[in-house]
């Protein structure tokens, strides 16, 4: 090839690359940045964080794809984009442990969530000073043992493996209050592995912006 011939099929390649567009936050990507609008919850209010990991939730009825935020020196949380409703919110989510849980609620109302099928009732009775604006006073379970399957890596554009052994699976409790913009999840895994997690529900206009990668 001529060198001529060379620079024009390197310019040629060049403007066929297309630049990514994000315009809804389901298209989010690992790499990408989200930058947040003015927020209750300190942490996440005119924050801006990176997309660190993309993983996926399986459940009988719906496929749900979590995305790990990173920024700065913060723990990490969690973002769903949840749109098995009419109106589709931003699930925001922070893992806790035990000790936390014993200042926010009584144990002994804790345990209810996974003693019976009767719907268990949570009452706070703190909210530490980081988990400002991410609880409410009060909550009333929905779920209880739910089956399902955590799967690293994302399956949005393709089916989640139909080998159990291709995922963690658990059994999911969920608990919710306040016009339904707050919960209390746990996913218990064999062994009695279990994770809690606070979570908060938010519309898709708190993103005030998106860049890809």
């Amino acid at each position: 090839m001529s060198m001529k011939g060379l620079f024009k099929s390197f310019f040629n390649n060049d403007e066929k690359k297309e630049t990514r567009i994000l315009d809804h936050p389901r298209d989010l990507n690992k790499g990408d940045i989200v930058k947040f609008h003015l927020m209750p919850q300190p942490e996440l209010s005119n924050k801006e964080f990176q997309v660190t990991d993309v993983n996926t939730y399986d459940f009988e009825d719906r496929k749900l794809t979590e995305l790990t935020l990173k920024g700065g020196s913060q723990a990490s949380v969690y973002l769903t984009v949840d749109e098995t409703d009419d109106e589709p919110f931003l699930s925001f989510s922070r893992k806790i442990n035990r000790n936390i849980v014993e200042q926010i609620f009584s144990m002994d109302e804790f345990a209810n969530i996974f003693d019976t099928e009767e719907p268990a009732t949570l009452n706070r009775i703190s909210e530490p000073e980081d988990l400002q604006n991410w609880t409410t006073d009060k909550y009333l379970q929905e779920i209880y043992a739910e089956g399902g399957y955590f799967h690293k890596g994302d399956y949005r554009k393709n089916p989640v493996p139909n080998n159990e052994n291709e995922g963690d699976d658990f059994e999911y409790y969920m608990l919710i209050g306040n016009k339904r913009q707050f919960m209390i999840e746990a996913e218990v895994y064999d062994g009695g592995e279990t994770d809690i997690i606070i979570s908060i529900r938010r519309p898709l206009s708190d993103i005030e912006e998106m860049f890809p990668a």
